[in-house]
């Protein structure tokens, strides 16, 4: 996130971090970076570093629908990351466990804090794998994360196939007429979602139709990351670490794979080769056009509720509008055979 949460004092979250971890803060240094939390770097008084995450538990409705129950779906997530990391899995940044041996603390009622190692590496870039020996070591990353399912099988939270935002996404899609004056980006972005209300409504249908087509060839599940894109992955000195495990849970492998392999697929033959297990083209997409939706829905979700003048907010809109220049490319994909 750009932007620092306006009801979370710097002094209440090291209070938290001193409370739940024994950090003394020295410093504590915001980092505007990221899209799925607010992070900051904690120096403590012998120079030492951690990297702090606190995370918005009204923003992630793909973990509950009440802030215990996305507070309790994140402990789930994180725990598994500790788990994996336990099993031998180096490269899973896992947070650092508090005092009480959880990997999280509330922070008010709304946040939860999280600590991590601090790790000095170079981020790669958001979007598709443009380099191809890093796909291929990440897919190789994901062979092997994959096989590491029996450590947290019994224990990994399950992924329940939807897009954040789905509810206000349906709404509007009801009353598509209906102004929205709910902050300083409505009005235009109303105006945006409103001129592509129908084929809006096309793509989820087809979301919906092509989920239930695929229910079987889901069935077969692993440990997934959720979101191994290039962001989520750092080139340290020995190595590629990932990071960013709130996605984590059980689902098919495909919804990895879905964001590493190319459009056409490119990549997949070395992941079947190293698992020996078949990956289904018509998951694959299923699980590109969810992340899609995934966006789409969010910003309607953030746009038409109450909102401020942020750069995040900004972000949104901004972004909101290049997501449905996309829209016909989609459309087109769905009637493909």
């Amino acid at each position: 996130m750009r932007s620092p949460p306006p009801d979370l004092a710097p002094e209440q979250l090291a209070g938290v971090l001193a409370d739940g971890w024994g950090l003394r803060a020295v410093s504590l240094d915001y980092v505007p970076e990221g899209g799925g939390g607010h992070h900051w770097v904690l120096t403590g008084a012998a120079g030492q570093r951690h990297f702090v995450t606190v995370d918005d538990l009204d923003s992630k409705p793909w973990l509950g629908t009440s802030r215990r129950a996305v507070f309790d779906g994140l402990r789930g997530a994180l725990s598994t990351a500790a788990a994996l990391r336990d099993s031998g899995l180096p490269f899973v940044v896992a947070p650092i466990a508090a005092r009480d041996g959880q990997p999280l603390r509330w922070a008010g009622h709304r946040y939860a804090a999280s600590v991590f190692p601090f790790l000095a590496g170079r981020p790669h870039q958001f979007g598709p794998y443009a380099d191809e020996r890093l796909r291929n070591q990440v897919l190789d990353m994901m062979a092997a994360l994959h096989r590491a399912t029996p450590a947290v099988r019994d224990s990994a939270p399950r992924h329940v196939l939807g897009f954040a935002g789905r509810a206000d996404l349906d709404a509007f899609l009801l009353s598509p007429d209906q102004p929205w004056e709910s902050g300083p980006f409505a009005a235009a972005a109303h105006r945006l979602v409103a001129a592509r209300a129908g084929d809006l409504r096309q793509l989820v249908t087809g979301f919906d139709r092509v989920a239930e087509s695929t229910r079987l060839a889901r069935a077969e599940v692993v440990i997934t990351h959720g979101e191994p894109h290039p962001a989520n992955i750092l080139s340290l000195a020995g190595g590629l670490v990932l990071i960013d495990w709130d996605t984590a849970a059980l689902a098919p492998a495909e919804r990895d794979i879905a964001l590493i392999a190319t459009a056409g697929n490119a990549g997949a033959d070395r992941y079947q080769q190293a698992t020996g297990r078949e990956l289904d083209p018509a998951v694959i997409g299923l699980y590109r056009l969810r992340w899609y939706l995934d966006d789409i829905a969010s910003a309607v979700r953030l746009l038409r509720n109450s909102h401020r003048d942020t750069p995040d907010t900004t972000r949104w809109r901004q972004g909101l509008a290049r997501q449905l220049e996309q829209l016909p490319g989609w459309l087109d994909r769905l009637s493909d055979p």
